[in-house]
C-alpha cells in the first residue's frame, strides 16, 4: 500500500535525509498510518454516524440491511436544502458540505501536522540523548 500512496520522489528525498532505507520505510509507514487514522476519524466516522442516524429515522434495522428490498419498498431519496454562500455550501443547520477534494485536503493536512510533530519530537529526543552523553 505504501508504494501506491507514497510518491517515489518523496521516498527518495526522505531516504537521503535519514540515510537508511529502513528508517525511510518506517517513516513512510507511519505517515500512511496517520493518514488512514485521520481519514477514518475525520471523514469515515462522521459519515457512518450520519448514515446510522438516517437509518434510525427511516426505521431501518440491521436485519433490513441484510435483505434486498422489494421494488415497492425502495427508499426514495430527498434532496437536502442547502444555502450557497461565498464561503461554500451549507445545510440548513449551518454545517459546511465538503466536496471530496476538501475532505482529502483536511485529512492530508492533519496527517502533515502529525508527521511534523513526530519529526519535531523525534529530533528533540535525539538532541536530549546527545546532550546527556556529553
Amino acid at each position: 500500500m505504501i508504494r501506491s500512496f507514497f510518491p517515489k520522489e518523496k521516498y527518495r528525498k526522505l531516504k537521503i535525509i535519514v540515510k537508511t532505507k529502513r528508517i525511510a520505510l518506517t517513516i513512510a509507514a507511519l505517515f500512511l498510518e496517520v493518514f488512514v487514522n485521520e481519514f477514518y476519524n475525520i471523514i469515515w466516522q462522521p459519515r457512518c454516524k450520519l448514515i446510522a442516524e438516517w437509518e434510525h429515522t427511516k426505521g431501518i434495522k440491521k436485519q433490513d440491511l441484510r435483505k434486498k428490498p422489494l421494488a415497492h419498498q425502495r427508499i426514495v431519496y430527498k434532496r437536502i436544502l442547502t444555502l450557497q454562500t461565498e464561503d461554500g455550501i451549507y445545510d440548513l443547520e449551518k454545517r459546511k458540505i465538503l466536496k471530496h477534494n476538501e475532505q482529502w485536503s483536511i485529512a492530508l493536512e492533519k496527517a502533515r501536522q502529525y508527521i511534523n510533530q513526530f519529526i519535531r519530537e523525534g529530533n528533540r529526543r535525539v538532541v536530549e540523548a546527545y546532550t546527556e552523553i556529553l
